[in-house]
């Protein structure tokens, strides 16, 4: 984290990091189905509500729909950005954060 950027900005950087983090290992492991969601969002266009919405949604669709797709290392690193997520969006009642607790 950069110490001189805000609690929001700082929130957004880690997305940022947790999403290099599953794009280089969905590549390594060439698991296309993952990475062509997390594509489809990310990198963000800004740092909007709307662009880390669309990023929570399209996770949360893979998840729900692909999730023999995921090790249990990446379902874990899901979570985390779910976490992240929430406490950016100040919403803990969306989709994904349901999908990533239950």
């Amino acid at each position: 984290m950069i110490p001189y950027l805000s609690e929001r900005e700082n929130a957004v950087e880690h997305i940022h990091t947790i999403c290099l983090r599953l794009f280089d290992s969905w590549c390594e492991n060439r698991n296309v189905i993952p990475l062509a969601y997390l594509m489809h969002c990310w990198p963000l266009i800004n740092s909007g509500p709307i662009s880390i919405r669309r990023l929570a949604d399209t996770m949360w669709e893979l998840r729900k729909f692909h999730a023999e797709t995921l090790d249990g290392d990446e379902s874990g690193v899901l979570c985390d950005l779910a976490d992240c997520i929430d406490e950016i969006l100040g919403n803990s009642f969306g989709p994904f954060n349901i999908a990533a607790n239950g």
